[in-house]
């Protein structure tokens, strides 16, 4: 575990000025639904920027993403001569920007992509910062070289419910998380969700100084949370 004495030294006395900056990977593990099964590329991982300094965080989308259409051609299982083409889209913002503000209790969420149409569709999102009922556990694991313990809960998200396993460090003591996560007594640097996908900091660094993080431009009408869900069901 990664423990050097100028950490111990900023972790001990973090009222004070300080900034964590990190990065933040996405890796899709299944899809849900009829969708289980994820082409290669819906499977690449996704990399976020991570910036916390007096108890603002904000977390910006750093890979190069965009939508893809492949073309599949579906064969009739018993005769190989019946064929059809139909195509398959990948959609994946080129956009990406989660801001919390935990001095506020401000959520806000910035996204923009390319539908499957090869048109920009912008959500700006604004709310108060999700919570979540952790239940704590003793296990532990070592992400990015610290060690964590164990958190679970649920949530439904769309009708769907969703089991969450967080892995967070007590030793950096702020309250905050990758994505929306929050809510726990250390840092969150690992979340499960279901088997479906893995969020996690592949690095950290610390800073004595502090960092003026801005809440992002909307270029959408503002949504809440639960607004921004029911447009989904809706367009679904």
């Amino acid at each position: 575990m990664k423990k050097p004495l100028y950490l111990i030294l900023l972790l001990s006395s973090f009222s004070f000025s300080q900034t964590i900056k990190g990065i933040i990977s996405i890796n899709p593990k299944k899809g849900v639904g009829d969708e289980t099964v994820l082409s290669e590329k819906a499977r690449q991982p996704m990399y976020n920027s991570y910036l916390y300094s007096k108890k603002i965080s904000s977390q910006e989308l750093i890979s190069k993403e965009e939508t893809t259409i492949d073309t599949i051609i579906v064969h009739h299982e018993e005769n190989k001569e019946l064929k059809m083409e139909t195509t398959k889209a990948v959609i994946r913002p080129f956009v990406l920007l989660r801001f919390k503000d935990y001095n506020a209790n401000i959520y806000r969420l910035e996204s923009s992509r390319k539908n499957r149409y090869m048109s920009t569709e912008n959500i700006s999102i604004k709310d108060d910062i999700p919570t979540f009922k952790w239940v704590l556990s003793t296990d532990t694991l070592t992400v990015a070289g610290y060690l964590c313990k164990k958190a679970t809960t649920s949530r439904i998200i769309m009708g769907r419910k969703q089991n969450l396993t967080a892995w967070y460090c007590d030793e950096i003591p702020i309250n905050d998380g990758p994505m929306e996560f929050n809510g726990l007594p250390g840092l969150i640097l690992q979340v499960n969700i279901d088997d479906n996908n893995i969020i996690k900091f592949e690095k950290l660094k610390f800073l004595k100084e502090d960092t003026v993080i801005s809440s992002p431009k909307n270029e959408a009408p503002m949504l809440s949370i639960n607004q921004y869900y029911l447009k989904m069901m809706n367009k679904n």
